[in-house]
Parts: structure tokens; C-alpha cells; sequence
């Protein structure tokens, strides 16, 4: 019979929260093991057993981050029409990092080293995209622009908007969310052959 379990989900939880707040508040630098552990109420041997060490910690942020990511991306249904899908991928990212602010910026990878399962994990959304746009190509709606450039650039417009948004520079939610649209809706139309 193995050892028991000794630190466990809540003890995982409490950790990942209080290394985001950190993340959040100074930066990937200011993040210890010690100084999590701490905060989280814990032991430092919590974090060891549970991550491996502090870029264990910060992976496991990261993979969080893809995933909420992951998870609002792939909700979004196909139309009909694909260019109608945008505004509504804009959105799901939006709402990404607006549910977990405190890690959204490490969610590009900011102080992590990914491997290449966390590489794949980080893509899906990007995947879920460029479904879209290459549907929209296949269909002449795109002109001659690339779909992997036309994700590329909706990818660095949707991060200045949620890093804009999360600094509070968009106004209340509601001016934020046409802001979004309004954004995503010129964009879209730049690209018409």
C-alpha cells in the first residue's frame, strides 16, 4: 500500500492562487516557493510535492491559463457563415481573461519555459480560429491574405485589447465589450476581397 496522499487539491488550489496574486501584483520574478507557500498558508514541501519546484509552479499557471483559453474558444459553435464566428472567438478570449486576470499574462508565456505539451495546449485556441479562417478563405472571404496571418494579426488585436481592458483603459464593461466588437468588426472588414 503506497503513502498517503499528503497535500491535495485544496492544498494545490491555495498555492496556485496565491502564486497568481504574485504573478499578478510583481511579476514573475517576485515569485518564490517560499514566499507562495506562505501565503497560501502551507509548506514549502507542499509546493515541492505537489509542482517540483517554482517553474513547476508557474507552468501549472500557464497550462491553467491555455486552458480557460482552450475551454471558452472551442465553445463558440461554427456558423453557417464563418466570418459571423469572430466577433464571437473575440469574445470568448475576452471572457478568457476576465476569468482568471491574474494569470492572463502569463498565459503567452511570460517567465515560463513550455514544453511541448503545453506548447499544443496554448494553440488549440489558435487552432479553433484558424478552422474558422481557413473556412472563410475556402470561400473567397478572406481576399489573398493567409488565414495563419490573418490569425496572427486578430491574435495581437484581441491581446492589446485584453491587456488594455484588464489595465482599465476600455471604460465599464459594457463600453469594453463594443470596443471589442467595434474592433473586431473593422478589422474583419479590412479584409474583404
Amino acid at each position: 500500500m503506497g503513502r498517503p496522499k499528503e497535500h491535495g487539491d485544496q492544498a494545490r488550489d491555495a498555492l496556485l492562487s496565491a502564486a497568481a496574486a504574485v504573478l499578478h501584483d510583481e511579476g514573475p520574478g517576485a515569485v518564490s516557493v517560499r514566499r507562495v507557500a506562505d501565503d497560501a498558508g502551507t509548506s514549502t514541501r507542499a509546493v515541492y510535492s505537489l509542482f517540483g519546484d517554482k517553474s513547476g509552479l508557474l507552468t501549472a499557471l500557464a497550462q491553467e491559463a491555455a486552458e480557460t483559453m482552450r475551454r471558452h474558444h472551442e465553445a463558440v459553435p461554427e456558423r453557417d457563415d464563418p466570418l459571423d464566428e469572430l466577433p464571437d472567438l473575440a469574445l470568448a478570449y475576452r471572457a478568457a481573461a476576465l476569468e482568471r486576470p491574474h494569470v492572463y499574462g502569463i498565459y503567452l508565456g511570460e517567465g515560463v519555459d513550455l514544453d511541448h505539451d503545453a506548447q499544443a495546449l496554448y494553440y488549440r485556441s489558435f487552432d479553433r480560429v484558424l478552422r474558422t479562417l481557413r473556412r472563410a478563405a475556402a470561400s473567397g472571404r478572406l481576399g489573398d491574405h493567409e488565414p495563419v496571418d490573418v490569425g496572427r494579426h486578430l491574435w495581437a488585436l484581441v491581446h492589446g485589447l485584453a491587456s488594455l481592458e484588464l489595465k482599465g483603459f476600455l471604460g465599464d464593461p459594457g463600453r469594453a465589450r463594443r470596443l471589442w466588437l467595434e474592433a473586431i468588426a473593422a478589422t474583419v472588414r479590412g479584409y474583404a476581397p
